[in-house]
């Protein structure tokens, strides 16, 4: 019945309008077309509004709110002016019904806005607090040369609770691994991301990660980047990555990333942003550099120059001759 009304509306407006526009009765269109129009971009800004990643589902409505706010329109202007009472109230009821219906949807995109400002302002006091918390942590750290270890994870355990700080302080490489497995454990997806993301983090920690956490695919990205991942786990991500797109720029630029699969990547990338992560991998041997470099150079060539062929030429004496001399 729902889909049925969301088609089915401004559907029928649209029959009406040609019958009445086959009859050569133009009466009361012009107001329903504003109506209509009003309607739909009241529908529209209001929909713009939201920053939910499901809004764009409010579109499927759009046609019915605008053949409703036509529908409406056109009662008034055909009725507005009848003798029959009964058809002058509902012209004057459809008037109100069509205002109130883009009233609904500019009080409603109001509410939305607002609440996003709400949003916004919170994240902004929020991001300046891990700011201030990273300032301190850096001044601590700075007068406690040979003790950043100590100094960190003491400082961690005590603020367990402390989103800013913990988010601010899982960036610095001094944590010890046992405390970091702890932050990974921790139930705010964001901290387990950013402990997932700290390079003292082992291998026990991201394979627990990825084998038990209820979500498990929102951590690929970093999983596939870090040095530490096991490299089964690093060739189940780049088999299946799930819903996650562009897992092989990480995979390309981890020097833990086995040799078949940056093999597999140089034979099968296109994605310039990969082939650049690819040449910049320190693992990246002379046959990897070859089998990348006569793919480029196989493709039309482009003026300017690809910046990755120019890469690749670059880091040839590098990796070639100057591996061949040892």
């Amino acid at each position: 019945m729902f889909l049925l009304a969301l088609v089915g509306v401004p559907l029928a407006y649209v029959i009406v309008l040609i019958t009445l526009l086959a009859r050569r009765d133009p009466r009361g269109i012009l107001i329903s077309l504003v109506f209509g129009v009003a309607a739909i971009a009241s529908a529209i800004w209001a929909i713009k509004q939201s920053r939910s990643s499901t809004a764009g589902i409010g579109y499927l409505g759009v046609p019915f709110i605008g053949g409703l706010g036509a529908f409406l329109g056109l009662a008034f202007g055909r009725w507005r002016s009848s003798t029959d009472l009964g058809r002058r109230i509902g012209a004057w009821a459809g008037l109100v019904a069509a205002l109130l219906v883009i009233a609904f949807n500019t009080l409603e995109g109001s509410k939305t806005r607002a609440k996003s400002s709400v949003g916004d302002n919170k994240q902004a006091e929020f991001s300046a607090e891990v700011a201030r918390d990273r300032e301190m942590i850096d001044a601590e750290l700075k007068q406690n040369p040979g003790r950043e270890r100590a100094y960190l994870d003491s400082a961690i355990r005590t603020r367990m609770n402390d989103r800013a700080f913990l988010l601010a302080a899982l960036p610095h490489d001094s944590i010890s691994p046992a405390l970091l497995d702890t932050l990974a454990s921790s139930t705010d997806v964001g901290v387990t991301l950013e402990a997932i993301r700290n390079p003292s983090t082992g291998a026990e920690t991201l394979t627990r990660i990825y084998r038990t956490h209820t979500y498990p695919d929102y951590f690929f990205q970093a999983l596939a980047a870090h040095h530490h991942t096991p490299p089964e786990i690093l060739r189940n991500l780049h088999r299946n990555p799930g819903v996650i797109s562009g897992i092989d720029m990480w995979l390309a630029g981890n020097p833990s990333t086995p040799k078949d699969v940056l093999q597999d990547i140089a034979k099968t990338a296109t994605e310039p942003h990969v082939i650049a992560q690819l040449l910049e991998n320190p693992a990246l041997d002379c046959g990897l550099l070859t089998q990348v470099g006569v793919r480029l150079t196989k493709g039309p060539q482009r003026d300017p120059p690809d910046p990755n062929v120019m890469r690749a030429t670059e880091r040839l004496p590098d990796v070639c001759l100057a591996r061949a001399k040892l």
